[in-house]
């Protein structure tokens, strides 16, 4: 199989954070196979225009649009790009002096969301909302909230978010009432919503047990969905249930429904990948982030 590169036609645009490592998102058709299993086929890699910086965090707006956070090779800060997979463009959403990361949409899908780091010196991390456009006016809908690493919207009122603390917490809010209700601690970074609208995110129970859960805001209970991949805590959830984890330059599925244990699908070392961290699926495409070591 011969990886793809992009030829990209650049838009016209002429948490400064010391983990930053060099990282690249590449994306994969992920394709059912009449035997229940996955084929991972057809890369391409997205970030050639700056493939020794920082590029990372990929969420979907559709199937064919996705989000990044990216820090150009010898800058300082983050900013949130925007990629059409169909016309091979990209284009810079954030340019401000501060450091914007944690792309998303709100749930009725009509504005960009993303954490901004306010001040780095203090750690100040709050949620923002955006139009979809540079230098557009931004809003935070819980300004009081100065800890924010990472989130996931539930509907038009409600998101988790995951709080930088020692441990770090996870908490729902209202954004009409504001007030945080923390319902656990020690969990990763990866939270999503599924088809219920309820919230995924993994629990790190200790050092050896990590576990995919999944919490019903309305019974305010949490159910084990699946132990993780060892040691991994970022996954994709499809929307027929199956989840996709990865470690090192494996990927690994497992629908929780009918299965017990994960099946490695792909070893994506061919392509010189070797540490694969975030992933997030639509339409048939995985967009993934290899990580330097």
């Amino acid at each position: 199989m011969r990886l793809a590169f992009w030829g990209i036609l650049i838009f016209s645009f002429s948490f400064s954070f010391s983990q930053n490592l060099a990282s690249n998102v590449y994306i994969f058709n992920l394709e059912a196979l009449p035997n229940g299993m996955r084929a991972v086929h057809s890369p391409k890699l997205l970030t050639q225009f700056n493939s020794k910086g920082y590029n990372n965090q990929p969420f979907f707006i559709n199937d064919h649009e996705l989000l990044l956070t990216v820090k150009i090779n010898g800058t300082s800060q983050t900013d949130i790009y925007k990629f059409n997979l169909n016309t091979n463009t990209r284009q810079q959403i954030t340019k401000t002096s501060l450091s914007e990361f944690s792309p998303s949409v709100t749930s009725d899908m009509k504005s960009l969301s993303f954490v901004r780091v306010d001040d780095e010196a203090s750690a100040l991390q709050r949620i923002y909302t955006a139009e979809y456009k540079l230098n557009s006016k931004i809003n935070s809908p819980l300004p009081d909230i100065k800890n924010v690493g990472y989130y996931s919207w539930l509907d038009s009122k409600n998101v988790a978010l995951f709080l930088v603390n020692k441990p770090s917490q996870i908490a729902l809010v209202n954004t009409d009432t504001k007030d945080p209700l923390i319902f656990s601690s020690d969990i990763g970074r990866c939270m999503q919503s599924n088809t219920n609208g309820n919230l995924l995110y993994v629990h790190k129970i200790t050092d050896e047990y990590w576990y995919i859960k999944e919490y019903d805001s309305i019974n305010q209970k949490a159910n084990i969905v699946s132990e993780t991949v060892k040691g991994s805590e970022d996954f994709a959830h499809l929307t027929d249930g199956e989840f996709i984890m990865a470690k090192d330059s494996k990927l690994y599925s497992i629908h929780p429904q009918t299965e017990k244990s994960w099946t490695e699908i792909a070893d994506l070392s061919f392509f010189g990948i070797r540490n694969i961290t975030r992933l997030a699926f639509n339409g048939g495409k995985l967009a993934l982030v290899d990580q330097s070591k």
